[in-house]
């Protein structure tokens, strides 16, 4: 139990020291890095987040089995103000609407110009606030109803959860989509998309489902799970397959205009390791069914996300690729790991007395689950 949670603590504080490191060396690069590394976090916990909102409002009960997992990963959203930090301390040194390069084209002046009330930092930092404020309320709330469904599961606690669910889950859409907008999409100044929020909130799909995978497998090793079989892995591998699907369908247009220079190579290897690769295994039923295989696809899948974010952001600021950008990625994500850790080992748990296969009646129907 203390490995799990110190090990990526540690992890995540050396790479907090290179990152540093990194910025004092390269400044502008390391915090363009950063905000890569962030949305990549940010979007994997708030797909977590809206994943399991659906599940409340659907009233699907397979992933019962592997709540602690689910409720986890949404719950280290009160991280992301904590890491949003440096960005907000930085806009002029990497937000081109704040400090404008002089050789700008004059349609692109005139675009941040058009935009620039809205970008200004006295409406884009209170903005930013009532994104990051909205997901910690809403991830404290799901908890807390987790909490309490767990201690008592009576109706009107069932009934909580969806509530919250369905409140929240198109709040925790649209700030999404926005925060996308503000703080990603906007780093390329005169470039729009209208789905760039869907975008960005199908990598963080792929992403948290790969987590949950892998984090599901660590859980069913250590004992913190019961009853969690095949069909439930295969639940979880067929919604990565459809994800990842998902956005491959969208990527074209973003690699025609990323195709150029050093990140040329960079097009192939997100189209076939992000896409190809995890779609030709996928389509196994058994290798879905098999935890093992279902972590190590996780991994494989988490690692080329956050390429992807990688691609997705840092040639927008006009950088070259570099290795060096790993240190912010393994920073924010160890960390964020560590915490979700301390939340299935430590606060996660039943009570002793009320075992958690007895406690949630939903359960009944979680272990009865089979995958088609």
């Amino acid at each position: 139990m203390k490995r799990g949670v110190t090990v990526p603590l540690g992890i995540g504080l050396a790479a907090a020291g290179l990152t540093v490191a990194y910025a004092a060396y390269d400044t502008r690069r390391a915090l363009v890095a950063w905000i890569a590394a962030y949305a990549f976090v940010v979007a994997t916990v708030l797909a977590a987040t809206i994943l399991v909102m659906t599940l409340h409002v659907t009233g699907a009960h397979w992933w019962r089995v592997l709540r602690r997992v689910f409720v986890a990963v949404l719950g280290t959203a009160p991280l992301l103000p904590v890491f949003f930090l440096p960005i907000a301390a930085s806009l002029e040194l990497v937000y081109p609407w704040e400090s404008p390069p002089s050789d700008l084209p004059r349609h692109i002046e005139r675009a941040l110009a058009h935009q620039r009330v809205w970008n200004h930092p006295q409406v884009f930092l209170p903005r930013a606030l009532l994104y990051l404020a909205t997901w910690t309320v809403f991830a404290v709330l799901l908890r807390r109803a987790d909490a309490a469904y767990l201690k008592e599961p009576s109706p009107a606690n069932a009934r909580r959860e969806r509530v919250i669910s369905a409140v929240g889950l198109p709040i925790v859409s649209f700030t999404l989509t926005f925060a996308a907008f503000d703080w990603v999409m906007s780093l390329q100044p005169g470039w729009v998309s209208n789905i760039f929020g869907l975008y960005v909130f199908t990598s963080g799909l792929v992403s948290a489902l790969a987590v949950i995978a892998l984090g599901s497998w660590l859980a069913m090793r250590n004992g913190l799970t019961a009853g969690v079989g095949p069909d439930h892995f295969h639940a979880v591998g067929r919604l990565t397959m459809d994800a990842n699907t998902l956005e491959a369908i969208k990527e074209v247009s973003f690699y025609a205009m990323r195709s150029r220079g050093a990140w040329t190579g960079m097009d192939v290897v997100l189209f076939l390791g992000r896409f190809v690769f995890p779609f030709l295994i996928l389509l196994s039923r058994s290798l879905k069914r098999s935890p093992s295989f279902l972590a190590a696809a996780g991994i494989w899948l988490v690692v080329t996300t956050a390429l992807d974010f990688e691609w997705l952001v840092v040639p927008a600021g006009g950088h070259a690729l570099s290795f060096a950008d790993a240190a912010p990625f393994v920073c924010i994500f160890a960390l964020t790991w560590a915490y979700g850790a301390h939340l299935v080992y430590v606060r996660g748990r039943a009570p002793a007395a009320r075992p958690e296969v007895t406690v949630d009646p939903a359960l009944e129907d979680a272990l009865r689950y089979r995958s088609p």
